[in-house]
């Protein structure tokens, strides 16, 4: 037969600290963190430390953005076999970025500045 314990009473609640939240936060929204492995190593809930973030740390605005050094892997490849692509189709192809979540986004070269920035930033909060 099963045993079963029957809990009375209410709830801890624990209290962390702001320095531990912090350092969570930290931990957590690293390069080389996810929230779900820091959560389970710090015995939260992943909605947990997206709550302190949001509580803790000021919101990141569009001009906050920075760009970092890219390399280029290869040469794009040109349609040479005659047939009709349209241009929107094939310029996609020009530039892939990968961000800091894993995300790929594949956009033409000559994309506006102000609308790739916008666009970084909502795949990235996504």
């Amino acid at each position: 037969m099963a045993k079963v314990e029957i809990l009375t009473g209410a709830e801890r609640q624990r209290r962390c600290s702001t320095e531990l939240k912090l350092s969570i936060l930290q931990e957590a929204f690293s390069a080389d963190g996810t929230v779900s492995d820091v959560a389970r190593r710090h015995d939260v809930l992943p909605q947990q430390i997206y709550a302190w973030r949001k509580k803790l740390l000021p919101p990141e605005s569009p001009q906050a953005a920075s760009f970092i050094p890219v390399s280029l892997i290869g040469a794009s490849e040109s349609v040479s076999d005659g047939s009709k692509r349209s241009s929107a189709r094939s310029r996609w192809k020009d530039v892939e970025i990968v961000l800091r979540n894993g995300r790929l986004l594949r956009i033409a070269a000559d994309m506006d500045l102000e609308v790739l920035s916008s666009l970084v930033a909502c795949v990235e909060a996504a």
